[in-house]
């Protein structure tokens, strides 16, 4: 439901993604805290997220390489892995912790700052510098 509403927003596909992402991990954040609320140990252990995220990843390598080439899988593949390296960099810095976990609201934030991105193209300030000359001074 939230996959096709954010469909309807027309958000480039790395913003869609990221919003995606940002609300399963809100959705296995509310099954922890329900389960852990009522005694099941078996709710703490939710391991489905990072295998989806590499089978997805897999299968869009897949894709990529019958489409454009092993070249390009490489790239896209190596700056995928530069990103996730700079992620988890962020992740492990003990502050960035602390306002994630004792903030719960900031994901809300960041949510919405990854909706507003992926509304920009760049055509705006391309458009501005292009036409400057018509507007005078």
């Amino acid at each position: 439901m939230i996959r096709s509403y954010l469909s309807r927003l027309n958000l480039l596909l790395i913003s869609r993604i990221s919003a995606v992402i940002i609300v399963v991990i809100g959705i296995i954040g509310l099954f922890t805290v329900l389960s852990y609320k009522f005694g099941l140990s078996e709710g703490l252990t939710i391991t489905f997220f990072p295998m989806i995220i590499l089978a997805w990843t897999i299968e869009r390598m897949s894709i990529l390489w019958e489409e454009e080439g092993a070249k390009e899988v490489v790239v896209q593949g190596g700056g995928s892995l530069f990103v996730a390296t700079l992620a988890y960099l962020a992740m492990s810095t003990s502050w960035i912790q602390y306002w994630v976990f004792n903030f719960l609201g900031i994901h809300l934030v960041i949510l919405a700052m990854v909706l507003l991105m992926g509304q920009y193209t760049g055509y705006r300030l391309l458009e501005l510098k292009r036409f400057k000359p018509l507007a005078g001074e």
